[in-house]
């Protein structure tokens, strides 16, 4: 192995390093050297924290101001350096899920979709790295910044944090569930840090989400051009989103998570609703939580002692009035799922017209369907519908049968040989380039070129020579569970990718 590179101390070095990190996962192509890369900080909607222990008080502007103390164990330096961790560790890992899609896209409008899928998600991770260079500045925060551009995509002890972006990317079904599932979990968590307690984490999300919002949109709109040419085995799209969904519900973390409730307490992320000042203490649980969910939930409460943990008394049966680590995420996780609901309506109207008579509709999974750790329904045996499977024998050949497998391969080159298996789109979804506006500072504007005009592209063999990634190093911390977006906000980018 070549020795690793000395330690990264300013996002100047992480901006040099990033060079080395596009060559070494196959994204060094003139469409993406030739970007234009850049740090913005757009407005924030306000300059107080509206939710948590510090609701009322300014945002905090500096690391000075940030509070004293620990929070299971870790002070506000290591929490954020934890959050940028996670969140740019996704943004890279994405793009290495999808760098072998170019040659196989099934038109000119997919490869344009993906190149600036790819050129976004990369700013996004360049956005994390400067906030742990440049605004944490902590020695964790450094090596946080350092291994975002170390850990690959499926790759062993040097892994991406989350199993969603270590999940291979082999075709454009594939692409398309990666955008409607992943993505849209990805824009609720810039959505919820929008309003965040400090002020560059805050400002940091309004052009990542203006970017963000597109690929939201080319998700949908990627499921409606693949159910309207009609070509499409039914059944195999069914088997991908029996697939992708649990993914996406897993990266909500689980049912009862620590860290989301630290975050809400520090102001650092929300959830819906109480990011929205809306005040839905007196309503019933059952209309914020998946029916599923509150069910299960319901029953662990009356049946403490079977598990491996005490609840806490969660009142399901009447309103929620607390806010503790069941309810964060039973209703964050919801309304994701609701959000995907509405979604596959649409598309189930698109099988009415484009295929024969009796086509079976397509069915969004159960929140119970084929989970992993930590969620609290991973090891327990669902179908896709939410019903109990009795044995683990039958579980498995109900698995297998239920998800890709190498018969569907065959079966798809047959499709993906025709030129029309995905219809053209009604509109283009990045017609107009995200802008940034006049209030927005703009930072580190840089190109790296492949003329070798660029000072990055004359200084890459030392990057290259020196940046071998050291699984040692990259160890990091367990992933904070995610959280949903309200429902106004989904609406909210849903405007933006269609303006």
């Amino acid at each position: 192995m070549t020795q690793a590179r000395s330690p990264i101390r300013s996002f100047e070095e992480f901006r040099e390093y990033s060079l080395w990190y596009l060559h070494d996962v196959g994204l060094n192509v003139p469409d993406l050297l030739e970007n234009e890369y850049k740090i913005v900080l757009g407005p924030v909607r306000g300059e107080t924290i509206p939710f948590g222990d510090y609701a009322g008080t300014p945002k905090w502007k500096a690391p000075s101001e940030f509070p004293k103390g620990e929070w299971n164990g870790r002070d506000i330096h290591q929490i954020l350096s934890n959050l940028a961790n996670i969140q740019g560790d996704t943004e890279f890992g994405s793009n290495e899920q999808q760098v072998g899609l170019w040659d196989s896209a099934p038109s000119d409008y997919d490869r344009k979709i993906l190149m600036s899928v790819i050129k976004e998600e990369f700013r996004h991770g360049w956005q994390m790295g400067w906030f742990a260079t440049e605004t944490l500045k902590t020695d964790h925060a450094f090596l946080t910044a350092k291994t975002l551009l170390e850990r690959r995509s499926g790759r062993g002890a040097n892994a991406r944090l989350l199993g969603a972006f270590n999940n291979p990317i082999t075709d454009w079904i594939g692409m398309y569930c990666f955008l409607e599932f992943m993505d849209r979990d990805g824009g609720s968590q810039l959505s919820l840090l929008q309003d965040s307690s400090v002020m560059a984490l805050s400002r940091s999300m309004t052009f990542m989400l203006r970017e963000e919002a597109k690929h939201l949109r080319s998700g949908q709109q990627g499921f409606e051009r693949m159910l309207a040419a009609g070509k499409l085995p039914v059944d195999l799209l069914q088997k991908y989103v029996n697939l992708f969904a649990p993914l996406g519900y897993d990266l909500h973390g689980g049912e009862r998570s620590t860290n989301a409730l630290i975050y809400y307490k520090l102001g650092l992320k929300g959830f819906y609703p109480a990011q929205r000042g809306q005040d839905y203490t007196g309503e019933r649980a059952r209309d914020y939580i998946d029916p599923h969910l509150y069910e299960d939930l319901l029953h662990r409460e009356a049946n403490s002692a079977a598990y491996s943990y005490q609840f806490l008394d969660l009142r399901l049966g009447g309103a929620l009035r607390d806010i503790n680590k069941e309810l964060l995420n039973a209703v964050t996780v919801t309304f994701y799922k609701r959000t995907l609901e509405k979604h596959f309506a649409d598309f189930n109207r698109i099988i009415e017209t484009a295929y024969p008579a009796g086509t079976p509709k397509m069915v969004l999974p159960s929140i119970r369907w084929h989970r992993a750790e930590p969620s609290t329904y991973a090891h327990e045996r669902y179908d896709i519908h939410g019903a109990p499977i009795a044995t683990e024998r039958e579980y498995e050949a109900y698995r297998l049968a239920n998800l890709p497998g190498p018969a569907d391969a065959e079966r798809l080159q047959e499709v993906f040989a025709t030129k029309d298996w995905i219809a053209p789109p009604e509109a283009d979804v990045y017609k107009e380039l995200t802008h940034t506006k006049p209030g927005d500072d703009v930072f580190f504007r840089t190109v790296f070129g492949t003329k070798r005009r660029s000072r990055y592209t004359k200084r890459l063999p030392d990057a290259a020579g020196g940046a071998a990634p050291d699984p040692a190093a990259s160890a990091a911390e367990a992933a904070p569970a995610k959280a949903a977006p309200a429902e106004n906000l989904w609406s909210f980018m849903d405007r933006e990718a269609g303006a």
